[in-house]
C-alpha cells in the first residue's frame, strides 16, 4: 500500500462546553422556578377552591350541633358550590321548620293538656278516697268523660294544625277539586243550624252567590265549620233567653278574579288590643267574648287552624271588628 500524506487540524472547544453547562443550569432553574412557581399557584387556586366547601363544612357542623340559626354564605350564588350552598340553605331552613314545628307541638300539647289531666287525677283520688254513693260515682265520671273529651279535642286540633303547617304543604295540589264555596258554606249552616237555634241566632245565607275555585273541599269544609261556630260560639246572645242574633254568610268574585267569602255578626264585636291576636295559637280575648259551657270546649285553635289553611291555598284572611257592632272575616282565595 502507497504511503500517503496526512492533514489534522482542531480547536478548543471548551469554551462551548463551558457554555452548554451554563445553559443546562439555567433551563434546569428556569424548570426549577416555573415548578415551583406553578406548585404555588396550584396551591393558592385549590385553597381558593376549597375555602367555600370549608365553609359549608364547619356551618354544617355547628347546625349539626344545634344552633339551627347558622346559613351558608350565599354571596358567590352563581358558582356551582353558590348553588349548592343555596340548596343547603334551603334544606336547613326546611329541616329548622320541621324541628321548630315538633317543638311547638310538643310545648302547646304539655301545656295545654296539663289542666285536664291534672283535673282527672284530682277527681279520680277524690272518688277513691272513701266509698261514695251512686250519684256522687255518677257526678265524678261525668267530669272525667267532659274532661276527656275536651282533651280529644285539643289533641285533634293540634295534629290538623300540625298536618296544615307541614313544610311544602301549601304545594300540595293532589287533593284539589273543582268546588264552589257557597255550597261548602250553605252545607256548613245547615249542619250548625241546631245550634245557632239553640242561642236564639240566625243563619243567613241569601247572599251567598256562586264563588266556584280549584281547593281542597275538606278543609274549606273546615274553614266554613270554624268560622261560622266561632261567630255562634261568641255571639252576644250567649245565655240570653230570647234574645236574637244574625250571622250573614256571603260568597262571590271580587273585582280581582279572586273567591270571596265573608263571615259577619251583630255580636259583641273584639277589643281593638285583641284584633292583633286573635289568629295566634291558644289565645283567647275572654274578656269580650263570652263562653257557653254547653258548647264544644274553646281551646284557641279554631281561627289558627283556619288562617294555616288559608295560607297553603295562598289565600288571605283579614278580621274587621268594632266594639259592639259585630265581626267581620273576609276570606280571599285565589280560584287556581
Amino acid at each position: 500500500m502507497p504511503e500517503g500524506a496526512a492533514i489534522l487540524t482542531g480547536r478548543d472547544i471548551t469554551p462551548e462546553l463551558a457554555e452548554m453547562n451554563r445553559l443546562a443550569w439555567k433551563l434546569a432553574a428556569a424548570g426549577l422556578g416555573i415548578w415551583l412557581l406553578g406548585l404555588a399557584g396550584g396551591w393558592w387556586i385549590a385553597g381558593r377552591a376549597i375555602r367555600p366547601i370549608r365553609a359549608i363544612s364547619h356551618t354544617a357542623t355547628r347546625i349539626a350541633e344545634g344552633n339551627l340559626d347558622e346559613r351558608i354564605d350565599t354571596r358567590d350564588a352563581e358558582s356551582e358550590l353558590g348553588q349548592l350552598a343555596t340548596v343547603l340553605n334551603d334544606t336547613f331552613a326546611r329541616l329548622h321548620a320541621s324541628i321548630e314545628q315538633q317543638k311547638r307541638f310538643t310545648s302547646d300539647a304539655s301545656h295545654e293538656l296539663r289542666t285536664p289531666i291534672s283535673i282527672l287525677i284530682a277527681e279520680t283520688q277524690r272518688i277513691l278516697k272513701r266509698d261514695r254513693t251512686s250519684a256522687e260515682y255518677r257526678e265524678t265520671l261525668q267530669t272525667c268523660a267532659d274532661t276527656a273529651a275536651r282533651m280529644r279535642h285539643l289533641v285533634e286540633a293540634l295534629l290538623l294544625l300540625a298536618r296544615q303547617e307541614a313544610p311544602g304543604r301549601n304545594f300540595n295540589t293532589q287533593t284539589r277539586v273543582s268546588c264552589d264555596l257557597a255550597d261548602i258554606m250553605r252545607d256548613t249552616a245547615r249542619q250548625l243550624a241546631p245550634l245557632a237555634a239553640e242561642r236564639h241566632i240566625e243563619i243567613d245565607t241569601t247572599a251567598l252567590s256562586p264563588a266556584p275555585l280549584n281547593a281542597d273541599p275538606a278543609t274549606l269544609g273546615i274553614i266554613a265549620t270554624n268560622l261560622i261556630s266561632n261567630a255562634i260560639q261568641h255571639h252576644h246572645v250567649a245565655g240570653k233567653t230570647g234574645a236574637g242574633g244574625h250571622i250573614r254568610l256571603k260568597t262571590g268574585i271580587n273585582e280581582n278574579k279572586q273567591t270571596c267569602l265573608i263571615v259577619e255578626d251583630d255580636g259583641p264585636g273584639i277589643a281593638a288590643e285583641d284584633l292583633p291576636h286573635i289568629f295566634d295559637r291558644f289565645y283567647r280575648a275572654d274578656k269580650a267574648r263570652t263562653h257557653n259551657a254547653d258548647q264544644a270546649p274553646h281551646i284557641g285553635l279554631g281561627l289558627a287552624i283556619v288562617r294555616r289553611i288559608i295560607e297553603n291555598h295562598r289565600g288571605t284572611i283579614e278580621a274587621r271588628s268594632e266594639p259592639g257592632r259585630g265581626t267581620a272575616f273576609e276570606v280571599r282565595l285565589p280560584q287556581q
